[in-house]
């Protein structure tokens, strides 16, 4: 298979090493990037997962929340300039409207609804690419709904560039409105977008992707001439590590060293009186 410039510009982005490694790399395995970086971090070389969430465009993410219902969505463009301009910035805001107003499941029929103007989502994208200059590509988009015993809470960073959203269910229901609760749910979407963990849970963290780790910390060590016994000792700490890291309620919580999520949430939950746990988280980046 042919190694082409831009497969290399991509696996540099993705692992941030140099261009010759990341040639060397797709050429073995025959331009499967996926096994590319599984290979280079078996050899210490990508020591980080692959960035996934790297931002590959400008544009904004955007949250709207009301009553039940919440949705989160990007809209790229090229430039910070465009992003940043007022004729981006009133589309961002036409699409809010529109998109709470009607809370449609899919992105697909997002595009097709009616905008205050008369004219699709997707021909009013259009019309803005023609007047700035650039393509506008509106996407990412989720909406999450919630029961009565349920509530959501966004963040969305001050560059606009990532947000998130967590669902919290509560025994009971009068809680969730209530000043520690409210503020517990913006810290964890704020968490979420900050530190982008993979689930809520270990439980929900699939066993493949762990036994994955695992091989890939075995290699690693094997790499470096430790014993196997010691080898496997020491993975048992890396994998407890990457769940620790890769879980939200497994996390330090943002606003306290040495908390955890998890026990965070158990001391608003004694605070309010009435068991809490969260439902649902979604993280959106721009470019992801």
């Amino acid at each position: 298979m042919e190694i082409t410039a831009g497969m290399v510009k991509e696996l540099r982005e993705k692992t941030g090493l140099g261009m010759m490694d990341c040639k060397k790399a797709l050429v073995d395995s025959n331009g499967d990037m996926e096994l590319a970086i599984e290979n280079l971090r078996k050899k210490g070389q990508a020591t980080a997962e692959k960035r996934a969430g790297k931002n590959a465009s400008e544009g904004a993410v955007s949250a709207i929340i009301e009553g039940s219902t919440a949705i989160i969505y990007q809209v790229n463009c090229e430039t910070d300039f465009v992003a940043n301009g007022n004729d981006f910035q009133g589309f961002v805001a036409k699409l809010d409207k529109v998109l709470i107003s009607n809370k449609v499941a899919t992105v697909e029929e997002a595009k097709k609804l009616s905008t205050e103007d008369g004219e699709s989502v997707e021909t009013a994208a259009m019309n803005l690419t023609g007047k700035v200059g650039e393509k506008i590509d509106f996407r990412s988009y989720t909406v999450v709904s919630s029961s009565a015993t349920e509530a959501v809470y966004s963040y969305i960073h001050s560059n606009k560039k990532v947000g998130a959203l967590v669902q919290i269910s509560a025994a009971d229901a009068t809680v969730l409105s209530s000043e520690a609760v409210v503020s517990l749910g913006k810290d964890l979407a704020m968490q979420i977008a900050a530190s982008a963990p993979r689930a809520v849970s270990e439980a929900e963290i699939d066993p493949a992707v762990i036994a994955k780790e695992k091989e890939i910390y075995l290699e690693q060590l094997k790499n470096e001439g430790k014993p196997a016994e010691m080898a496997e000792k020491i993975v048992v700490g890396k994998v407890a590590r990457f769940l620790k890291e890769n879980t939200l309620l497994g996390q330090e919580f943002i606003k306290a060293d040495k908390v955890t999520v998890e026990k965070h949430m158990e001391a608003v939950s004694k605070e309010v009186g009435s068991s809490l746990s969260i439902v649902s988280m979604v993280r959106v980046e721009l470019g992801a």
